[in-house]
């Protein structure tokens, strides 16, 4: 073999071992299924770090959906009604509560909106009822 197929050989198995599977590639893990064996709760992780965690309903559809940091929850955490609908979307911080809050009623229209800081409740939090007129105003710190 000439030194120029000594190369493409080289090349080849170089560019053979290099595509092996990412270490980094993120790894699903079923923690707790349902009786029927369906996912009930899965955590995902990376390089063997828990980046998030997925629940879901007995009938299949996705309960909770959220992402850590360090092991905590940490940024946009979001809940749904068994028929999928939004319940709350919740934003944390290393594990505080931090950001948007909002709920929803089973019909889709906004029940609670407000905002944490460093886990305080903060501004204005509105409540409203299912037909999305606002009941109530309070300020956070009065909650």
């Amino acid at each position: 073999m000439r030194w120029s197929g000594w190369m493409i050989l080289g090349w080849v198995l170089g560019l053979a071992i290099g595509c092996g599977p990412d270490p980094d590639a993120p790894t699903r893990t079923t923690t707790e299924s349902w009786p029927d064996g369906r996912d009930k709760s899965v955590e995902v992780t990376r390089a063997d770090t828990l980046v998030e965690r997925l629940e879901y309903h007995e009938n299949g559809q996705l309960s909770v959906r959220g992402g850590f940091a360090g092991g905590k929850r940490h940024g946009v955490w979001n809940s749904y009604f068994d028929s999928g609908m939004p319940w709350s979307q919740a934003g944390y911080k290393y594990g505080v509560p931090h950001g948007e809050y909002i709920t929803y009623h089973p019909n889709g229209e906004t029940a609670i909106e407000g905002v944490f800081e460093d886990g305080v409740r903060a501004g204005l939090w509105r409540f409203y009822d299912e037909q999305g007129v606002q009941i109530r105003a309070v300020a956070g710190v009065e909650l």
